[in-house]
């Protein structure tokens, strides 16, 4: 039974998700995040085991107690295509940024296709503008991006859009405040960390899902051993100084040829 408002509080994980395929991956899709649908499935399983899974609006504004919550960056159409039919079938719902500047392009899901999925019950979220970086923007810029981003996506949607989630996670200083200024009540980051049981904090962690993660790792995740989480958190504390020494354009440089590396 889905517990009410009135259940006291528990903590959550967020998990991170972009694109799914079916087999190969389809152009203009990062391989290392995109994952197979078959193995997303499979996690749903695990979470519905685990005790379920709601959408960060469900868990921030509606009560929801669920241990993890579900979201998905970028608006693939396998966000429709393969994401959305999965989370039906298993009775869960999910987040989904979007770029609406992207939307409707190949390779995106339409207008159309997100608003049937806000009437399943999907939450339709700001991802920014056109996916540029947030910290490429002076500060009039991004108020406007972000502002922009927002009415545009209510307008397609029909629905109020309260969440933001950056894009690549970067965060410029000050983005909180300018955030809110634009309507945003949340920022969901790329860092990794257990959601608090209190709903005040503004800027909520994710571990974002891979095709890196095996099973083990996700298990621990989902249920919250701390460990596991720390370890994700000194790799994105790494990688995070990387990106602060290389700069944006240097360091995606370099880590799509250590990637390509991998897979050679």
């Amino acid at each position: 039974m889905q517990p009410t408002s009135s259940t006291p509080p528990r903590r959550a994980i967020a998990l991170m998700y972009h694109a799914l395929s079916r087999g190969q991956v389809p152009p203009g899709q990062d391989p290392h995040y995109t994952l197979d649908e078959t193995r997303f499935r499979g996690q749903l399983q695990q979470v519905a085991e685990a005790g379920g899974a709601c959408s960060a609006r469900g868990w921030l504004h509606d009560g929801e107690q669920r241990p993890v919550l579900l979201t998905f960056d970028d608006g693939h159409i396998s966000n429709y295509e393969l994401a959305f039919p999965a989370l039906v079938e298993h009775g869960m719902r999910a987040d989904f940024f979007v770029n609406p500047g992207h939307v409707g392009k190949p390779g995106f899901a339409s207008w159309a296709q997100l608003r049937e999925m806000g009437s399943a019950g999907m939450s339709i979220q700001s991802h920014g503008y056109d996916h540029v970086y947030l910290t490429s923007l002076g500060r009039d810029a991004l108020r406007e991006r972000l502002h922009a981003a927002r009415i545009t996506i209510e307008d397609g949607i029909g629905s109020a859009v309260t969440l933001l989630a950056p894009p690549g996670g970067r965060m410029p200083a000050g983005l909180v405040g300018i955030a809110r200024q634009c309507g945003y009540g949340r920022v969901l980051s790329s860092r990794p960390g257990r959601l608090p049981a209190s709903r005040g904090t503004t800027v909520l962690p994710r571990l974002a899902i891979t095709t890196a993660i095996d099973a083990h790792r996700f298990h621990a995740w989902i249920h919250g051993k701390h460990t596991s989480i720390l370890r994700e958190q000194l790799r994105y504390g790494s990688l995070s100084l990387a990106k602060g020494i290389l700069g944006d354009s240097r360091y995606e440089r370099a880590r799509m040829l250590a990637l390509a590396g991998r897979r050679s």
